[in-house]
């Protein structure tokens, strides 16, 4: 393989000109032109550099280049103990960064911030209590624990969290979760809701109830069970926050997370069509439980309670009508003080026209039951189901981390201010390790629910506090009152609110045109959800999000550059038309690092890109043959011709054989007297543009090593062009400078096709394409870089003085194509 010219270092000078006037030179000031200049738009700026080519090796040793620092698991642990400081202000740090209310509280300001924190508390507290006994009820639980979410972890976050918008409580996806975990747990433990019905005449007819046995039993192991999955959840949080882990969110992207509350949605849609048609359905959990929830649907729509479906229609059309017609219309908002609180008002009416209509007793009309008085005592029998929940509290901490941390993220960009995720876990862990004491589920951010507190003023935590004295008023006074609030009213500000996430199918019309991949993730994970699982669902989304992740890694894009003509600029020849290839260069880019997983893609693009050594080996193969063939003809030629007696006429005589015949001078084994084999190819320099591979590892390093050495045994030379200091620490670790040399690694790939194009010139004296003049065996020439390479060739006044003064010596070729022996001996 040849080596590089050896160059004189000179002193880089940077030039700007416009028009024709210097503005700024690297020996002296900007020029004072430079304003009158830069009114000139018309005028093309220009940049003209001169310096010399650096090889990689050379500028690091030029430039006195240090290693990376190095980031270990050990190095963060010494930095931590030297910042460490047992001072009053370390302590304060500490206290300040783990409960940051303390911050907010001090930076407080009462006469901008506090009113509206009332107003946005005392709203978003209004639509805690529907939303909380609706989700309550989803949960398979009694409403009043979902006021339980709606209370306790809306209070601890205050202290811990450091998003200001978000609204911490109750979420239907989340309470979707829980509420299937809780089945599960129901029936690995054998615990069955028995339901049947019954008819009584009621004087004018006969009325059938559905009776369903609530007993004591099964009451208090579905509550077992869901503070059992508040419990993990809120342990695995506080673990991934002391890890910090937070990070991990980022494997949760916004199609997964979309097609999966989608799907979630479809489930938390069908788990309320019973309520609204006043219907009995059996409660399925595993794979394909949405199909048989329908199927008995249709089995027992003829069962529907007319009065029930009446009032959830009815229910229904308020609440659209006030919610987007009156609260969403962008005339009507501005004049509003708050947005109308259309679910209380719907259920504190359907509480007192259920109350005087007796539906229940009259038309069987199922409502919400006994709500306890007073705040639930401490239960410490939370560990009793952890065995049973674990897969299932994994799934719903991770969910309701990644939704909540997702809405925190969007306020914060949009007002401003930093949130740590890191922190966000440990807030999220202990609202919800702590609220499973008091039979709370795990809670979650909801969206409506925070765009309302931002939408109404609402500025910091403090709005969580006032929305959390409204709940606990609720819940010391007024629970009681909710007794007779039927459960389709409840359904019914379910489904409405459903509306935002079913939007999320327009997002598959966005992803198709930007992203099969996106489009395809979203897709599956929606499917999965839908037809698996919940929590399956998330995890086939997971697995083949990361599958998305490999595939791309594994066949990343890759091309050929050329140069924008008289630039130093690189593109790639299929976007860019203008840019073209260099003679006999070819310049290759490969979009990604080189790893063992896609190592064996980047040799295939490489050889399918510039040439494949296997086809040269296989081309070289046929030569040979016919070499030898050639050989083995021009052999029986002469024999034929030396034993033959035929008289030749003297007028038919001429000077090629009356001279010294070429015969005579002419064996088997010379090399002149065989037809010319073509050259195999006229590519004699690779350069590999590193510019986009972050790392390589060993196998990437292995891989690299053979493209090079098979190109070798063809004459091509591979150059490396803008290796990160990464990859370059790779190549030492690896021994990769005992088989290559640093001087084939450059700074640039400008270098990299100078130093090409210099050493092309000087080994022949003219482009390669024309080979006729050899280097000689170990000469090393030093060339002036200060020029151009135009004005290097220039100052010679042919090509054989340019050789001359480099000290290249030329072997003249002899064309045998025109002996007349080879011409006419046939066989």
């Amino acid at each position: 393989m040849p080596a590089p010219a050896k160059f004189k270092r000179t002193p880089s000078q940077i030039k700007v000109t416009r028009g024709g006037r210097v503005l700024l030179d690297s020996s002296s000031r900007w020029s004072h032109d430079v304003d009158n200049a830069e009114s000139e738009s018309f005028v093309e700026d220009m940049v003209v550099i001169e310096r010399p080519i650096y090889t990689q090796n050379d500028f690091d040793q030029g430039f006195d280049a240090g290693q990376r620092p190095k980031h270990t698991a050990l190095s963060w642990m010494k930095g931590k103990v030297k910042k460490c400081e047992c001072s009053a202000a370390c302590v304060r740090k500490t206290v300040s960064h783990h409960l940051p209310f303390l911050s907010i509280m001090k930076e407080y300001n009462i006469k901008k911030d506090f009113l509206p924190d009332i107003i946005a508390g005392l709203t978003v507290g209004i639509m805690h209590i529907p939303q909380g006994m609706a989700y309550g009820l989803l949960s398979t639980l009694q409403p009043v624990y979902g006021l339980y979410v709606s209370f306790f972890p809306v209070i601890l976050y205050f202290f811990l969290g450091t998003s200001k918008h978000i609204s911490l409580g109750t979420f239907a996806v989340i309470s979707l979760m829980v509420g299937s975990a809780v089945d599960k747990g129901l029936k690995d433990n054998n615990i069955v809701l028995k339901t049947w019905n019954q008819t009584v005449d009621n004087g004018g007819g006969n009325i059938t109830f559905e009776i369903v046995d609530n007993s004591d039993e099964v009451e208090t192991a579905k509550l077992m069970l869901a503070m059992s999955v508040t419990f993990i959840a809120g342990v695995i949080q506080i673990l991934l926050g002391i890890l910090r882990l937070g990070f991990l969110t980022v494997y949760l992207s916004d199609p997964l997370i979309s097609g999966f509350t989608t799907g979630a949605a479809c489930h938390v849609f069908t788990s309320q069509i019973k309520h609204i048609f006043g219907i009995h359905t059996d409660r399925h959990s595993g794979v394909f439980k949405l199909i048989y929830t329908y199927i008995d649907i249709f089995t027992n729509l003829p069962h529907t309670k007319p009065v029930t479906l009446i009032a959830s229609i009815v229910c229904m059309f308020i609440l659209v009508i006030i919610k987007e017609y009156i609260n969403a219309n962008p005339k009507i908002k501005p004049k509003l003080f708050m947005p109308i609180p259309v679910e209380l008002i719907v259920v504190v009416l359907g509480t007192i026209i259920s109350y005087f209509a007796q539906l229940q007793e009259k038309y069987s009309v199922q409502n919400v039951g006994d709500i306890p008085i007073g705040l639930p005592v401490p239960n410490l029998n939370a560990f009793n189901y952890i065995s049973d929940v674990i897969a299932d509290s994994i799934a719903v901490a991770i969910v309701s981390f990644a939704i909540s941390v997702s809405m925190s993220k969007i306020f914060a960009k949009k007002h401003n201010y930093a949130i740590d995720s890191n922190q966000e876990l440990l807030a999220y862990g202990s609202c919800n390790i702590v609220s499973s004491f008091f039979s709370a589920f795990v809670s979650a951010a909801s969206l409506s629910r925070s765009l309302i507190q931002e939408d109404v003023g609402g500025r910091t935590q403090v709005t969580g506090l006032v929305s959390s004295t409204l709940l606990l008023i609720v819940l010391l006074v007024v629970g009681p009152y909710f007794k007779t609030l039927p459960n389709c009213v409840l359904a019914a500000i379910i489904l409405v609110a459903l509306k935002g996430m079913f939007k999320q199918f327009a997002d598959l019309i966005a992803l198709w045109k930007i992203s099969l991949f996106d489009f395809a993730t979203w897709l599956v994970t929606f499917c999965a959800t839908v037809f698996l699982d919940v929590d399956l669902g998330l995890l086939v989304g997971v697995v083949f999000a990361l599958l998305t992740v490999i595939m791309k890694s594994q066949r990343p894009y890759s091309c050929l550059l050329g140069q924008v003509p008289g630039t130093d600029i690189y593109r790639d020849i299929s976007v860019y038309k203008v840019a073209k290839e260099i003679p006999n260069i070819k310049i290759f880019r490969f979009d990604s690092a080189i790893f063992f997983a896609n190592s064996e893609f980047f040799k295939n693009s490489l050889y399918k890109l510039t040439v494949d050594p296997y086809q040269l080996k296989k081309m070289q193969r046929k030569l040979d043959k016919r070499k030898k063939n050639e050989k083995q003809l021009l052999n029986l030629t002469i024999d034929s011709i030396g034993s033959a007696d035929i008289p030749i006429p003297d007028s038919d005589r001429t000077d090629t054989l009356t001279s010294p015949p070429i015969i005579q001078n002419s064996e088997a084994k010379s090399p002149q007297f065989v037809s010319q084999v073509p050259t195999l190819t006229d590519i004699h320099y690779i350069i590999i543009d590193c510019s986009t591979m972050s790392y390589v590892d060993s196998m990437g390093v292995k891989v690299l090593q053979q493209v090079i050495s098979e190109f070798r045994a063809f004459n091509i030379t591979v150059y490396l062009a803008q290796c990160k200091s990464s990859v370059r620490e790779m190549f030492v670790k690896t021994n990769f400078y005992k088989t290559e040399s640093k001087n084939y690694l450059f700074v640039t790939i400008h270098d990299a096709v100078v130093s090409a194009q210099l050493h092309q010139w000087a080994v022949t004296g003219e482009s390669l394409a024309n080979t006729g003049i050899s280097n000689t065996a170990g000469s090393s020439h030093e060339i002036d870089l200060g020029i151009t390479i135009g004005e290097a060739t220039s100052r010679a006044e042919n090509v054989n003085d340019f050789n001359k003064s480099n000290g290249v010596r030329g072997i003249p070729q002899q064309d045998i194509t025109s002996n007349p022996v080879i011409e006419n001996t046939h066989i």
